[in-house]
């Protein structure tokens, strides 16, 4: 397990489990347009790693997967309430983002917790419509070992030699296994 591996997991538990339905993205542009929303961007960002002890590279990592969805709201005909709805809209997005990460059995088997979840919510009403953007960061751990950072390199096996011990004045059995390849 990776940062890299650990962002296609949300990316996977995210698409058509929320809103935004299929409009999932990472890596991608992080500017997004009107015709795009509801849209989601996930990205890790930061990546810690706790030793576990000397001279073997094993690790307790968090990393932080930054989860951002973006969507407009117009205010109705006769009412504005374009703020209202975006708001409203955002904390839906968040609750249904929240629940298709953190019950995601593949992401969930492969980790060790969710250490912390932070969310914002912003709504921006400078354009023609209600922008709204909900910025979640989730701080997941999980461990990372030797295998992680190398591969072994290791002599292939040609063949394996056997001698019993046995007690004195018995005949000593060897044995020799060839391996062919």
């Amino acid at each position: 397990m990776n940062a890299e591996a650990l962002r296609e997991l949300v990316v996977f538990a995210l698409t058509d489990k929320t809103d935004a339905e299929g409009r999932v993205y990472s890596p991608r542009t992080w500017s997004t347009t009107e015709s795009m929303y509801p849209v989601i961007l996930v990205q890790t960002p930061i990546d810690v790693k706790n030793s576990l002890g000397r001279n073997v590279p094993q690790f307790t990592t968090v990393t932080t997967v930054r989860i951002t969805g973006r969507l407009q709201e117009l205010d109705d005909e006769t009412e504005d309430n374009g703020a209202l709805k975006a708001e409203i809209a955002l904390e839906r997005l968040r609750k249904q983002i929240e629940r298709a990460v953190i019950n995601s059995y593949e992401l969930t088997r492969q980790i060790q917790q969710y250490l912390q979840v932070r969310s914002t919510i912003d709504v921006d009403a400078s354009g023609e419509g209600h922008t709204a953007q909900l910025l979640m960061e989730l701080d997941i751990e999980y461990y990372q070992g030797p295998e992680e950072f190398y591969e072994i390199d290791s002599e292939p096996l040609e063949g394996v030699d056997v001698t019993i011990a046995m007690p004195d004045g018995t005949p000593e059995p060897h044995l020799k296994i060839n391996l062919e390849q």
